[in-house]
């Protein structure tokens, strides 16, 4: 893929670029977007050829928006925090608003064009609340990606924010359809041992979409680089079956009889083989006595939590 390099967006860039990435290919390019000004400078700091820092702020179009600054840096957002519900929780100081400031937004589809970027493949959105609307000013370039990871709320974490039913109603008004969800649960009491791995209220979680292997081959001027950088997007979050019924699909009619060929075994690699033992009576017995065990040692037994579904897709 040395000269068809995966083209990645990363909106809400804090931390960096997510390690999945290099970990698949060393051939990518991911624009990384963040509006908070102590996060750009640590982003430029890590900035590589891979990776581009674009300071702009994403909206559904080009306005001045309001943007609050929370004492926890990744909580900060362009609506306010809902106090009332954040409250009723630990720890509600870290969505304390210490400073409020005006920036300049524009859209996803204006800021690629200006910055000439022309193909996308994977879109990744953790912007506290502001998703869907970033969504609505990247129609263009949604319609030739692959897939979509957007943080999601089920609650108002944020006044007027948009919830979890609007952003997958307006996505699968686009052709993508809802693979995985990552879900993230609040407890009301920190310290409470009758609380000990119990999930608490669902609050919000991190959504994957993609678009099946027969929409990929309906995108428009689809050609063989694009079909080998979905095949990877597939890989990357652990769906081989995904990749190999785009590459069948494609067939050496898209593809060279080279690239079919040398495609189709790292697919094929990528299929963990796990142990897998015989059904015997009182199996799920044993599983579920199992399950117990790795609840208790779960390393997130905190008011705060998860289930059994640390990481999107595949791993």
């Amino acid at each position: 893929m040395s000269n068809n390099p995966l083209f990645l967006v990363d909106v809400g860039a804090s931390g960096g670029i997510h390690p999945r990435w290099p970990k698949l290919t060393s051939s990518y390019k991911a624009i990384l977007f963040e509006p908070d000004p102590r996060e750009i400078q640590i982003l430029e700091s890590k900035r590589n050829a891979n990776l581009r820092v674009l300071g702009s702020a994403l909206s559904d179009s080009e306005k001045t928006i309001d943007f609050y600054l929370c004492k926890k840096q990744q909580v900060s957002s362009v609506y306010l925090p809902n106090s009332d519900f954040i409250k009723k929780f630990p720890d509600p100081e870290r969505y304390n608003v210490v400073d409020s400031i005006k920036i300049k937004a524009d859209s996803l589809d204006n800021q690629l064009k200006k910055n000439s970027i022309k193909e996308i493949d994977f879109i990744k959105l953790d912007t506290q609340g502001s998703e869907l609307s970033i969504l609505c000013g990247g129609i263009n370039t949604l319609r030739q990606v692959v897939g979509v990871e957007v943080e999601v709320e089920f609650v108002e974490l944020y006044k007027t924010q948009p919830l979890f039913c609007q952003v997958d109603s307006f996505l699968t008004s686009l052709g993508f359809q809802l693979f995985d969800l990552r879900r993230v649960y609040w407890r009301r009491h920190e310290k409470d041992d009758n609380y000990s791995n119990k999930k608490g209220q669902l609050i919000c979680g991190d959504a994957l979409y993609f678009k099946l292997p027969e929409q990929i081959l309906s995108i428009n001027e689809i050609n063989q680089e694009k079909i080998i950088r979905a095949i990877f997007v597939y890989l990357a979050y652990g769906y081989p079956g995904l990749s190999e019924d785009l590459l069948n699909l494609s067939g050496k009619k898209i593809l060279s009889n080279e690239i079919f060929d040398s495609i189709a075994p790292v697919i094929s690699n990528s299929k963990k083989r796990r142990l897998k033992i015989p059904d015997f009576q009182g199996k799920g017995r044993v599983w579920k006595v199992a399950h117990k065990l790795a609840d208790i040692f779960a390393p997130n037994n905190h008011w705060y939590c998860g289930t059994d579904d640390p990481s999107l897709g595949n791993p």
